[in-house]
């Protein structure tokens, strides 16, 4: 639990929140002393508003009434004293006081002066009052006769108002910090949870279980996007070193029986048990004449999958490779007494590399023309749909059941698993490397009976 909680400390989510948390921690510190001083401010303002307010209304008083209104008016006032926190000292021309709710006139205060502060302590208040000790606001006026009048604003009133403001301040501040801090923490639990997620997933994949995924939440956040392309990555990555492996395998025993011709043969020459002549040797060049093809096939193969001929297109006129490739294999169809039809459409023009394409005809043809029995029918068509040219190759052959399309393009695969049929089962997977480089389908149908091959094209 320790542990975690530290990997959790070093996330950088928890990082950039406590981060965030102080530069917010600076911002709204600076903004509430802003508002603080503000809004005190603005108490005070008022306070002097009202305390002049007051004195002009003592003034009207003692021009209307006299001294005795005045008196009388601060009397009434002591009936509630201190509830809105005024207090008066009405004293006559000789310093005595008449009326009030203070003992004595403060020295300091003057008459005529702006209004000023100056320190009360509760001594110097008649009764008990709810304000305490403090600079209390105060103005003082002079009367007709010679009377002094003393207004005086307590500080309690303002001391709330200002506890209150940074009581909610403080409050709102604290819940910004434990918010920011714990919006970090289930940040980076998020992260840690994921990244942990990762590590098992990579640690198993490196103790050699290629099966092994990152797991994906309901979230579907930015996380599971990047999980789910990376066990993309994975399925391909699996599949690709399955295949490899597959490939490795029928290399493997695709060479060994003639590999072992040859060293029989030459060991049979070399014992004296077989003569060297011109037909032992054609064998023996047959053999290693297979073996050059099929490696000639792969690296052809690899080229084109690694987009290395990707350069140098030019526009395909698809009829025109069509035709070429029906003349080449006529002769053998007319031997196998197999009607090769053709069905095309003028115009089917396509960007590409004529050899390659005109390559990928051939083995098609080769495959559909080496399937259909004798007295069978191949058809060969080009239409123009969809703005895409599709090359459509059928046969009435025995066919292939649908649950083998998706291997048919394997590199090595064979129906026959003994591997007596010449071939290498390389054939369609050149094909689909050709398709797949000129961002081309290759798809594969049931023509009952028989397979149809389509390869569709962009239309230029």
């Amino acid at each position: 639990m320790r542990n975690r909680f530290k990997r959790l400390l070093r996330t950088t989510a928890v990082k950039l929140s406590l981060r965030y948390s102080l530069v917010y921690i600076v911002i709204f510190g600076v903004a509430f002393l802003v508002l603080y001083w503000s809004v005190t401010a603005f108490v005070e303002d008022q306070i002097k508003v009202e305390l002049k307010r007051d004195a002009k209304r003592i003034e009207k008083l003692s021009k209307n009434g006299g001294t005795a209104a005045v008196k009388k008016y601060i009397l009434s006032h002591e009936r509630f004293k201190g509830e809105d926190h005024k207090y008066y000292l009405l004293v006559d021309k000789y310093g005595k006081v008449v009326a009030g709710d203070l003992k004595k006139w403060p020295e300091s205060l003057k008459v005529g002066e702006p209004i000023k502060n100056i320190w009360v302590s509760k001594r110097n208040i008649v009764g008990k009052v709810p304000d305490g000790d403090g600079l209390w606001p105060m103005l003082a006026i002079a009367l007709k006769d010679g009377s002094k009048v003393l207004i005086a604003q307590g500080i309690k009133g303002t001391e709330d108002v200002r506890e209150t403001l940074f009581t909610i301040m403080v409050v709102i501040f604290g819940f910004i910090v434990v918010l920011l801090i714990l919006l970090g923490l289930s940040m980076g639990e998020n992260i840690l949870s994921h990244a942990e997620g990762i590590e098992v997933a990579c640690g198993s994949i490196i103790g050699g279980d290629l099966s092994k995924r990152i797991p994906i939440s309901e979230k579907n956040d930015e996380f599971d996007m990047i999980a789910k392309h990376i066990n993309t990555m994975l399925d391909e990555l699996e599949r690709f070193i399955k295949q490899s492996r597959e490939s490795a395998d029928n290399i493997a025993h695709d060479l060994k029986t003639p590999l072992n011709r040859i060293r029989n043969r030459l060991e049979m020459m070399v014992l004296g048990k077989e003569e060297k002549s011109s037909e032992s040797l054609g064998k023996l060049i047959e053999d290693v004449d297979r073996m050059v093809r099929m490696i000639n096939a792969l690296l052809e193969i690899s080229r084109i999958e690694t987009g290395a001929l990707r350069k140098n297109w030019d526009e395909v006129d698809l009829p025109d490779v069509v035709e070429e490739a029906l003349e080449f294999y006529r002769p053998i169809a007319e031997e196998k007494k197999i009607d090769l039809s053709l069905k095309i459409e003028k115009d089917a023009i396509v960007n590409g590399n004529r050899h390659l394409i005109s390559q990928s005809i051939l083995n098609l043809l080769d495959n559909a023309i080496k399937y259909t029995q004798k007295w069978g029918r191949v058809g060969v068509s080009i239409e123009t749909k969809d703005n895409k040219v599709i090359v459509s190759i059928c046969d009435d052959g025995p066919g292939v059941d649908e649950k083998y399309y998706t291997k048919l393009t394997k590199k090595f695969f064979r129906f026959d698993k003994s591997r007596k049929t010449i071939g290498n089962g390389l054939g369609l997977s050149f094909v689909k490397a050709v398709t797949e480089l000129h961002n081309a389908e290759l798809i594969f149908k049931n023509n009952n009976p028989g397979l149809c091959v389509e390869m569709r094209f962009r239309n230029l």
